[in-house]
């Protein structure tokens, strides 16, 4: 993504390498498909060369085909966003989150631009800027609003809808707003039972499931271990990604820590890790907890918990 994308088309100094529509599709779902997995470095080898045959196809496509091309520059870029949010990598994240957005309007397609800012609003949380994030999630929620109430309102609008929800709620636990959490928690549970089932609109996986997954990270980053674990007690995410299913078990191994459970922290971590293990290999969150537990345990620390130390470089 640095520099101009594709600055030799723009030129006529090369031509752009012409590809089936069909190709490029499967290209950006396999895409989706290796960032819900947490494949990082697979993934980012697909993105080297998917992103730029995407830019040089929009630059030549016209009509209807620039559309679709459009359109699919869309799910590409916030594929990248999500996945650079997730290993800290903020700066790229925004970027890509931004060029998103950009295609999603040459797309025609205003949820294809509120699922970006979605995205965006991840990327400030990661950089810490979290009135930036605020602002994101209430300019997206104010936007839907009127979508969201309308009778028949389409299942992608409720899901966009639902998941900006998620996103302030996010923000709300790391400035410390307990009460402003649980209301938008709580907003968020009665959207996703509007919907009914767990859905993967814009590939935001929002529905009644992942919502309580945000139930359990928000009370551990409010400090409240112990609901943390109650609330994971009774959710079955085996339906949601892996990433998604992983995600849940850091979360439960931060809230085991909160409460000096190291045993069950540290199996939560092995867990997680076999079904992602580059999540869990590269997640801040992680390293954190493993010091965390290194510090609890001293000397005592088990062969299991030193050698993921060591592992995870914590």
């Amino acid at each position: 993504m640095t520099g101009h994308p594709a600055l030799a088309v723009l030129l006529g100094t090369t031509d752009a390498s012409t590809h089936e529509l069909h190709d490029l599709r499967t290209d950006v779902d396999r895409a989706w498909q290796l960032s819900h997995s947490s494949q990082y470095g697979a993934l980012a080898g697909l993105l080297l060369t998917q992103l730029a045959d995407l830019e040089g196809a929009a630059r030549i496509a016209r009509g209807g085909h620039r559309t679709d091309v459009a359109r699919l520059l869309t799910r590409a870029y916030q594929a990248a966003a999500a996945t650079f949010a997730r290993q800290d990598e903020a700066d790229a994240s925004w970027l890509a989150a931004d060029r998103a957005t950009y295609w999603a309007e040459e797309a025609g397609d205003p949820l294809g631009a509120v699922a970006s800012g979605f995205r965006m609003g991840h990327a400030f949380i990661t950089l810490r800027r979290l009135d930036q994030a605020e602002h994101v999630a209430n300019q997206g929620i104010t936007a839907l609003e009127p979508l969201a109430t309308a009778p028949n309102c389409a299942p992608e609008a409720l899901s966009l809808y639902g998941a900006m929800h998620l996103l302030l709620a996010v923000v709300y636990a790391r400035e410390g707003d307990w009460s402003g959490t649980r209301r938008v928690i709580q907003e968020a549970r009665r959207i996703a039972s509007i919907i009914g089932i767990d859905r993967n609109d814009y590939n935001t996986e929002f529905g009644p499931t992942n919502v309580e997954l945000h139930a359990v990270s928000t009370a551990v980053d409010l400090g409240d271990g112990g609901e943390a674990i109650d609330l994971a007690e009774g959710i079955d995410a085996s339906g949601l990604s892996p990433e998604r299913q992983a995600r849940l078990l850091i979360d439960l191994a931060r809230a085991h820590a909160q409460r000096r459970h190291i045993g069950e922290a540290v199996s939560a971590l092995l867990e997680a890790e076999r079904l992602t293990p580059e999540q869990v290999q590269r997640h801040s969150f992680v390293r954190q907890v493993v010091h965390d537990l290194l510090n609890l345990a001293g000397r005592r620390a088990t062969p299991d918990l030193l050698d993921l130390a060591r592992r995870i470089g914590a």
